[in-house]
């Protein structure tokens, strides 16, 4: 007979935890996040920004365009304001009920162009740029479940010393 240790289910809750915590967040677009971080990444002065619009337009089929308006304090303290705009590809094959409820998601993740006021950066900015923040990204997800693991080890050696 196989013996089932009491702390399986804790710790099976636990590992579902971890794992789930890095998909909670904002409901935002992923396309308009990234939108937002690859600005934010081009502005390295900036102290603080503050988004002020965010307009998708659609060139059915060919692409979106994700437009980011913002005002940026530097580290002296002024204040400016820019825009941004990621366009992002057509990628799907046929229209459901998820692309006309969100029509964003028929769309590339990634953009193959970006202007930032009204500059349009090179194909190798932009891929420096891209390559750059999903190395960031990948980063803060690993740190995420490298803290949950600590976390759930805590809470096992916890419940063992009980």
């Amino acid at each position: 007979m196989i013996n089932k240790s009491p702390l399986r289910p804790i710790l099976a809750a636990t590992l579902a935890g971890v794992f789930l915590a890095g998909c909670s967040g904002t409901t935002e677009d992923v396309r308009v996040t990234l939108c937002k971080n690859l600005t934010q990444s081009l502005l390295p002065s900036a102290q603080s920004i503050e988004w002020t619009g965010n307009e998708n337009t659609f060139v059915r089929p060919e692409y979106a365009v994700t437009g980011l308006t913002f005002d940026v304090t530097d580290k002296d303290g002024r204040r400016s304001s820019g825009q941004s705009a990621c366009h992002y590809a057509y990628e799907t094959l046929d229209e459901t009920a998820m692309t006309l409820a969100n029509p964003l998601t028929a769309y590339a993740n990634l953009p193959f162009a970006m202007t930032i006021d009204g500059r349009a950066l090179s194909d190798a900015e932009l891929l420096t740029l891209v390559n750059g923040e999903q190395r960031r990204q990948g980063r803060k997800i690993v740190e995420t479940l490298e803290q949950g693991a600590r976390d759930m080890a805590d809470k096992v050696r916890a419940g063992i010393g009980q």
